[in-house]
């Protein structure tokens, strides 16, 4: 196969397929990306940071302590499930807007979600769950 010389009328150019099939994959990997995103963007969750997360102030602040068994803590006073709802609107229309969930290691997540929706029902939307920071 003889080689093309500068004297050939045809000038050699780069193939340019390959770039735009990249392109194309990348364009599509970004827009299944961003879909993905919205999904996650739609539930009102309020997720704390466990690198710096900001403590809300203590006056507004309520904790539910939820054991793995037993009865629930709330505001540093055990609280059977059955009048967790009647309390939790009791604390909103008091003034209170921002409870903090600190659910055990080995609490079920069927309990920590009754405790989450029954924070919901009673107009609480401000709901952080509790985690422990990194270990150094």
């Amino acid at each position: 196969m003889r080689l093309p010389s500068a004297g050939d009328e045809e000038t050699l150019t780069p193939n340019l397929t390959p770039m735009i099939d990249v392109l194309l994959v990348i364009a599509l990997f970004f827009m299944g990306a961003a879909r993905f995103s919205e999904d996650e963007q739609s539930l009102d969750l309020n997720l704390p940071s466990v690198s710096r997360a900001a403590a809300p102030a203590a006056e507004q602040q309520l904790v539910i302590e939820v054991p793995a068994d037993g009865p629930l803590q709330f505001a540093g006073r055990m609280v059977p499930e059955e009048s967790l709802d009647t309390e939790l609107i009791a604390a909103r229309e008091s003034g209170a807007a921002v409870v903090t969930i600190r659910g055990a290691h080995d609490a079920a997540h069927g309990r920590m979600t009754q405790v989450y929706e029954a924070c919901r029902s009673a107009g609480i939307h401000k709901v952080a769950i509790a985690v422990r920071g990194p270990q150094r």
